[in-house]
């Protein structure tokens, strides 16, 4: 069952976040290069093998099924809590909408507090378990977000 709960989870990973590095190439957050595809087979081969190469030079380093799991999970704990703090963000930018028709969220704030509370709760766990990874982790997420402002410092500055 841990092996078919990887498997599904690479699966999402692999059809995922490949397409958002080629919306991020669309966008411009990301070189033109991301959001080019196959005019044949329409397949975003080149953020596919970005994210591929990634995926083994992760492999390569942590060795252990238990590492790569810790490591993984801390970093996804990050991405968690931000995606789940981004609904106060649009709340406040769509306050001026409320009574229109606006998606309401039944018991707010309280169901996204409880949310993020819990992935802090996770990324705690790993980071007093494990704290390599979590350095290791927070060194992998420094670096991406290094290479983003620097990608859109350039692009801005075009």
């Amino acid at each position: 069952l841990l092996f078919l709960g990887v498997l599904a989870y690479v699966n999402g990973s692999l059809l995922s976040n490949p397409r958002v590095m080629f919306a991020m190439g669309e966008d411009g957050s990301l070189p033109k290069i991301f959001a080019t595809h196959n005019k044949k087979s329409n397949v975003i081969s080149f953020s596919l093998t970005v994210f591929s190469a990634l995926c083994i030079i992760i492999l390569y380093f942590s060795q252990e099924f238990e590492k790569l799991l810790t490591f993984t999970i801390f970093l996804d704990s990050f991405g968690m809590i931000l995606s789940a703090a981004t609904i106060f963000w649009f709340r406040k930018k769509t306050k001026h909408l409320d009574g229109t028709g606006i998606y309401k969220m039944k018991l707010f704030p309280l169901m996204p507090v409880i949310f993020i509370a819990a992935y802090l709760f996770v990324a705690t766990s790993i980071t007093i378990a494990d704290p390599k990874a979590a350095l290791t982790g927070v060194a992998v997420l420094a670096a991406f977000v290094l290479i983003y402002f620097l990608l859109h410092r350039k692009k801005n500055n075009h």
